[in-house]
């Protein structure tokens, strides 16, 4: 497993990404309904790590 998606990262995450989509006006139980794995891919694909083709596009 990628250390950057370990389970103390995943929780970090999470709690991220509830607070978003409450900010974006999303109800809470709508987002406490939503199927967990669902969940768990849609911080796969925000927490993905970046590839660099180049040492310019390092941070």
């Amino acid at each position: 497993m990628d250390e950057d998606f370990s389970f103390s990262k995943q929780k970090e995450y999470l709690q991220k990404l509830i607070l978003d989509l409450t900010k974006e006006g999303k109800d809470i139980n709508e987002i406490m309904k939503t199927p967990f794995h669902f969940l768990i891919e849609l911080l796969r694909e925000r927490n993905k790590p970046k590839k660099v083709t180049s040492v310019m596009d390092l941070p």
